[in-house]
């Protein structure tokens, strides 16, 4: 393993990403491995919040709407735009990714009254499935539960099926939360376009990690958020992504102030915007924005398609450590081998998965460190691989951890009880 660590060691003094890890804020003897959840804070953050508060709402108060606060939601969207290689026109960035889900749902039934199901599969995000649910109710249409029959690696095939028979609206996560299995965006979204299905991604688990391109990719609705691999801090805005060709056929559910044409007219008569900002409601979010304006610049510098190759060769030096070691004690890798088929982080199964989660964040041995995951059910660590600041020497370290963790029986001092966020 030594020879392992000195690899590792070589891999991170030539990357060229590596430069990025010094932008954020990391903690201090502890390795953070939970970026798929929450990214860390970028050191540039803390002035930008600073500035607006001190400065923009302390000293210029209500003056700062026309100096700055009112451009920052374009100028965000500007930014995710340029991350995903889309129009800045076709991105809005506001609210939550749930309840932009619900607004884009609600405004494509509106203008397609058609339509008469909505379909998600066991793979996506529960609460991706409760707006579906919620939204298939109040339109008094069906609801569709497409079960593969495991959480991990959809039927393709079996989805292609349920495309041909439902032709209505269907909602998928470009990368699942559980297994890291990415879908196979173009593919599925043509299979779509030429079966009559209105085709709906969410990609929160890839935004950030991931090259997406949805100039080329065929998508024509998305949503996402920007608190995991876009570092944007917790609670930062979702957004919502629309083809230009399919925005003026829709119109927003919520007749918010800012969805207005012209808000500062204060009309009696709602006359909806014409632009992407149909989707705004009420005053926009600026402390949660201003936090974006320095964390989004990092990952347009290093660019998508540099940090998914990092990602890739970071999961290639994890696999050659689980391939010779964590294998035999009892691990099963969940997520796939393939790189085009993978998301940005490694899902292991053990059936002492969570009493080894606790060793790895609060060792027995005090002088270890402390290492940062996520448990999922049943029995899934993940390992976030966030090429903005992951480096290989911490996939060796966690590696190492992990099979000490069970050489040692460590896990044993840990109790099964669970309480608050996992």
């Amino acid at each position: 393993m030594n020879i392992l660590r000195e690899i590792a060691k070589d891999l991170d003094s030539k990357d060229k990403l590596h430069k990025y890890r010094n932008k954020f804020i990391l903690p201090k003897d502890q390795i953070y491995l939970d970026g798929n959840s929450l990214g860390v804070l970028a050191k540039g953050v803390v002035d930008n919040i600073n500035h607006t508060i001190k400065e923009e709402w302390g000293n210029n108060l209500i003056s700062s709407w026309n100096k700055s606060w009112i451009k920052l939601p374009r100028l965000i969207s500007k930014k995710i735009a340029s991350i995903i290689k889309s129009y800045e026109t076709e991105v809005y960035v506001g609210s939550s990714t749930s309840i932009n889900l619900f607004k884009l749902l609600k405004s494509i039934l509106e203008a397609n009254s058609f339509i008469k199901n909505i379909t998600t599969d066991n793979l996506n995000f529960p609460s991706d499935k409760y707006i579906c649910e919620v939204i298939a109710k109040d339109f008094n249409i069906d609801f569709n539960f497409l079960d593969y029959g495991n959480d991990l690696i959809p039927d393709i095939e079996k989805l292609k099926e349920n495309i041909l028979k439902e032709k209505g609206i269907l909602v998928l996560s470009h990368v699942s939360f559980k297994s890291s299995y990415r879908y196979p965006i173009e593919e599925i979204t043509k299979f779509c376009k030429d079966n009559n299905t209105i085709l709906i991604w969410d990609l929160s688990h890839s935004v950030g990690a991931i090259d997406i391109d949805m100039r080329s990719n065929g998508v024509d609705y998305a949503i996402g958020c920007t608190y995991k691999y876009l570092n944007g801090g917790p609670g930062s805005p979702a957004f919502i992504y629309v083809r230009e060709c399919e925005l003026k056929k829709l119109k927003s559910p919520i007749k918010g102030w800012f969805s207005h044409n012209k808000p500062f007219e204060y009309s009696n008569e709602y006359i909806e915007s014409n632009t992407i900002e149909k989707f705004s409601n009420g005053t926009p979010h600026i402390l949660s924005l201003s936090t974006l304006k320095t964390s989004l610049d990092i990952t347009l510098e290093a660019t998508t398609e540099k940090l998914s190759i990092k990602s890739a060769n970071l999961f290639d030096f994890f696999i050659t450590i689980y391939n010779d070691d964590l294998k035999k004690l009892g691990f099963k890798l969940l997520s796939p081998l393939d790189k085009n088929k993978r998301g940005s982080h490694i899902s292991l199964s053990h059936k002492e998965a969570w009493r080894i989660s606790k060793c790895l964040l609060e060792p027995i041995d005090s002088r270890l460190m402390s290492i940062i995951v996520d448990f999922r059910p049943k029995n899934i660590i993940r390992i976030a691989l966030t090429p903005l600041y992951t480096t290989f020497e911490d996939v060796y370290i966690i590696s190492e951890r992990i099979i000490s963790i069970i050489n040692d029986r460590e896990y044993n001092k840990k109790d099964n009880t669970m309480e608050g966020v996992t």
